[in-house]
C-alpha cells in the first residue's frame, strides 16, 4: 500500500533532516582543532526566529526539532486571529479551525509577537549561558514582527542583532539554520549574522494561488493587481521581491501556472550555487508532493514538503504552492 500523502510529508522531512545533521557533522569534522560534537553554550551565539520560518518546533519549549542543527535555535509564534479569536500558532484548535475559516472567507487576519514575548525568549537564552542572540525573522514588510524584536532587543543589557531577513517560510528557514550551523561552528555574532543576510539576500521564493482573494483581504497585494486577477479568473503566480510580494505571472490555469512556476524555478536554480529548494502547500498535500518530485533533480539536497505555516497560509489561502530556493552554505564540509 502506497503510504498517505501526510505519512510522504513526514518521510521528506525526515530524509531533509537528516541531510542537515550529516552536513553539520561533516563540517565540525573539517574544523580544525575541533572534535565533531557540539560545543558547549557558554560563549556561543544562540539563534531566535519566528513561526513564519516553517522550522518544525516543540509546541511546548518552542525549541527547533531539528536534532544537532536546532539545537540552539528558538522559534517565537506570531499570533493568528479568526473573527475575534486570537490563537497562538502553538494551538492545536488552530490546525482545526484556520483550513474551515478560509473555506468559508471568515475574516483571517495576523498580529505580531509582543516586545515581551521576544524579550522572555532573549532571556531564557542568555540565562543558558549564550554570549548573544541573532534573531532572524519575517520580511518587515509582511509584519510587525522585526520591529517587536528591536523593541525588546534595546532593552536588555546583552547583545541581540536582529535581521529582517526579507523572507517568509523556509526561504527564511534556511536562512536559519545557515545561522545556527555557524554559530556552532564557533562563529561571532557578526558571522552568524553574515550567514543569514547572505542566505537571505540570495534566496528566492515563489508562489501559486488558485486566486488573490485572501492576499486582498489581508492587504498583502494592491486593489488592481486583485482586480485584475478576479476578472481574469487567473492563478497567479507570485514572488517575493524586496520583502514584498509581486505578481509575475497571470496564467490562467493552474497546470500553467505550475507548469510557470516550475520553469521559474528552474531558471533561478541553474543561477544559484547548489541550490537547496523546499515546497510548501496547504489543504493540498498530494499537490506539494508531485511538485517537490517534479522539482527534486534542481535541488542539492532532499527538498521538505511542509504545510505553510498559518501565519502565511491566513494571507495565501486554501490550495496555495510554494517553492523556495536558497544557496548553499559556503566553507568546509
Amino acid at each position: 500500500m502506497n503510504p498517505r500523502p501526510a505519512e510522504r510529508c513526514q518521510q521528506s522531512l525526515a530524509r531533509w533532516r537528516s541531510a542537515l545533521e550529516a552536513d553539520l557533522l561533516a563540517r565540525r569534522a573539517a574544523v580544525p582543532g575541533r572534535r565533531p560534537h557540539l560545543r558547549r553554550r557558554k560563549g556561543r551565539i544562540a539563534v531566535v526566529t519566528d513561526s513564519s520560518s516553517s522550522l518544525p518546533v516543540d509546541r511546548g519549549t518552542q525549541e527547533v526539532l531539528l536534532g544537532p542543527v536546532g539545537a540552539n535555535i528558538i522559534s517565537v509564534p506570531i499570533p493568528v486571529m479568526i473573527g475575534d479569536q486570537i490563537y497562538p500558532e502553538t494551538s492545536p484548535d488552530l490546525d482545526r479551525d484556520l483550513p474551515m475559516a478560509l473555506a468559508v472567507g471568515s475574516p483571517v487576519r495576523t498580529s505580531r509577537p509582543s516586545p515581551g514575548r521576544l524579550m522572555q525568549a532573549y532571556q531564557a537564552l542568555q540565562a543558558q549561558g549564550y554570549a548573544g542572540v541573532v534573531s532572524i525573522h519575517l520580511s518587515a514588510k509582511l509584519s510587525g514582527t522585526v520591529e517587536a524584536a528591536r523593541l525588546a532587543a534595546g532593552q536588555l543589557d546583552f547583545p541581540v542583532t536582529v535581521i529582517d531577513s526579507g523572507q517568509a517560510g523556509l526561504g527564511l528557514g534556511h536562512a536559519v539554520i545557515d545561522a545556527a550551523i555557524t554559530a556552532q561552528l564557533g562563529g561571532s555574532s557578526a558571522s552568524v549574522a553574515e550567514a543569514a543576510t547572505r542566505s537571505a539576500e540570495q534566496a528566492e521564493s515563489l508562489f501559486v494561488l488558485p486566486n488573490l482573494d485572501q492576499l486582498r483581504r489581508g492587504g498583502r497585494i494592491n486593489a488592481m493587481s486583485t482586480l485584475i486577477g478576479g476578472l481574469l479568473w487567473v492563478k497567479p503566480l507570485l514572488q517575493l521581491v524586496e520583502g514584498e510580494i509581486h505578481p509575475v505571472e497571470r496564467p490562467r490555469t493552474m497546470p500553467r501556472a505550475l507548469e510557470r512556476l516550475q520553469d521559474r524555478v528552474a531558471q533561478q536554480a541553474h543561477g544559484m550555487t547548489a541550490p537547496r529548494l523546499a515546497v510548501h502547500g496547504f489543504g493540498n498535500q498530494a499537490q506539494a508532493l508531485e511538485l517537490a518530485e517534479a522539482l527534486g533533480p534542481l535541488s542539492a539536497s532532499p527538498i521538505p514538503v511542509v504545510d505553510l505555516p498559518p501565519v502565511l497560509a491566513a494571507h495565501l489561502g486554501l490550495g496555495a504552492l510554494a517553492v523556495s530556493l536558497n544557496p548553499e552554505l559556503p566553507g568546509t564540509r
